[in-house]
This record gives C-alpha cells, sequence and structure tokens, in this order.
C-alpha cells in the first residue's frame, strides 16, 4: 500500500526528472518544490473542470455530442 507521502516523494522525483531533461541542468530543490505545487494545482483545474462537466452532461444540462 502506498502512502500519501510516498506518492508525494514519487510525484517530486518526476517533476525533477522533466525538469532535468528539458533543461539538462540539475534542478534546485525550490525549483522542484514550485513545479511540484504547479502540477497539483493544474492537475486539480482539470480534473475539477473534466468532472463538473461530466456531472452536467449526466444530469441534461450540456447536449452530448
Amino acid at each position: 500500500m502506498v502512502t500519501i507521502a510516498q506518492k508525494q516523494r514519487i510525484l517530486k522525483a518526476k517533476v525533477a526528472v522533466a525538469m532535468y531533461d528539458e533543461s539538462h541542468k540539475v534542478p534546485k530543490e525550490e525549483e522542484i518544490e514550485y513545479m511540484y505545487r504547479l502540477s497539483r494545482i493544474l492537475y486539480k483545474a482539470v480534473v475539477g473542470t473534466h468532472f463538473i462537466r461530466r456531472q452536467q452532461e449526466q444530469n441534461g444540462q450540456l447536449p452530448l455530442f
């Protein structure tokens, strides 16, 4: 079973690797933390929007295309 702390560490590691691949330099801890928080915010925004739209479609508030 993966704990929340382990999930956070894994996400930070993925962010650090992506930053390294993009810039070819080792990112600083502050940069990793900033991008980690940004990625969580963007994830919540995208998933939240998707969830709201799906609810509206199910309730008949949006036409299904």
